[in-house]
């Protein structure tokens, strides 16, 4: 994966799994900042999957469906083009990324959400050089009931 892989905004599919409630035709009402809470967590253990180089917790994050760089050229749709992507993430001495959500919000349902990251990623450029690179990305997600989590 090139820098320019996550230079671009990345949206993920990202798995959120949280309890999810049926009660018919009532009115329920969503805690957002729990919500929002329980997004950022969701996001900085999707980041300490790739930190740790654990690509199976890194995948359970990651929607059959999701889409990667999505509108990019280089965009990565479905978990196994995206395990195929990174990959080089989860390899020894391979590239590192480590991000940190800077802000959280759900939509009013409760169901939709997205989180704005930073990030820093280091690789060893094609002329050996060590190369650090900076920027933000936003991570949409999508709330998965519990019976039906990866």
């Amino acid at each position: 994966m090139t820098s320019a892989h996550v230079g671009v905004a990345i949206v993920a599919g990202l798995v959120w799994i949280a309890p999810c409630v049926t009660r018919g035709v009532e009115a329920q009402t969503i805690d957002l900042k729990a919500a929002e809470a329980a997004i950022t967590r969701a996001d900085e253990a999707f980041c300490q999957a790739v930190t740790d180089r654990r690509p199976d917790h890194f995948l359970a994050f990651v929607a059959d469906d999701a889409t990667f760089s999505g509108g990019a050229p280089q965009q990565l749709r479905g978990r196994d083009a995206v395990a195929k992507a990174w990959a080089p993430y989860f390899a020894k001495g391979g590239p590192t990324l480590v991000w940190k959500p800077v802000s959280a919000k759900v939509l009013v349902g409760g169901d939709l959400g997205y989180t704005v990251v930073t990030y820093t990623r280091h690789a060893i450029g094609s002329d050996g050089k060590a190369v650090t690179g900076h920027g933000n990305y936003l991570v949409d997600q999508v709330k998965v009931p519990k019976s039906t989590a990866v």
